[in-house]
């Protein structure tokens, strides 16, 4: 039982090391002092950009959004299509008029995966028709609607 005891008092309270906590050696120049020294070649990185390369962004603006629309019939090339127009960040209205439920819900898995790895979203406009937005677009209620309808875009 000793044996024991002293087994786990070893591995709870290491041996002390045979070194000393002081050094015998003086530092090489006393002279010399901690701000005295140049600081490295490489710059120095923050979270924040530095004053001199920001810049001023108006919040305002609208930027250029580009809206594509697809209706496809079957998972297949066009949903690998519609996902590369979500990886480029540009929002896509999706019609599943003509696709038959199974393969509907097929298409809505795989886009809503695309979506949520880009940080975006997916909102149903009617009963099979969605849009996708990537993360820098807002949607709000039926103002998206009347816009969308000013921009060309009938459903």
């Amino acid at each position: 039982m000793a044996g024991l005891v002293e087994k786990l008092q070893k591995m709870w309270n290491p041996p002390d090391d045979e070194y000393d906590d002081y050094y015998d050696e003086e530092p090489a120049s006393a002279g010399a002092s901690y701000d005295d020294r140049e600081e490295s070649a490489a710059p120095r990185r923050t979270a924040f950009s530095s004053g001199s390369s920001s810049r001023v962004v108006n919040i305002n603006s609208r930027a250029h959004v580009q809206v594509v629309v697809f209706r496809p019939i079957s998972f297949g090339e066009e949903t690998r299509a519609i996902a590369d127009e979500l990886n480029n960040k540009h929002t896509v209205i999706l019609n599943l008029e003509k696709t038959q439920k199974d393969e509907s819900r097929r298409i809505l898995d795989f886009l809503s995966g695309v979506a949520y790895a880009n940080d975006g979203k997916i909102k149903r406009v009617s009963t099979s028709t969605f849009i996708i937005t990537p993360y820098n677009v807002d949607l709000s209620g039926d103002e998206v609607m009347d816009e969308l309808e000013q921009n060309g875009v009938y459903f």
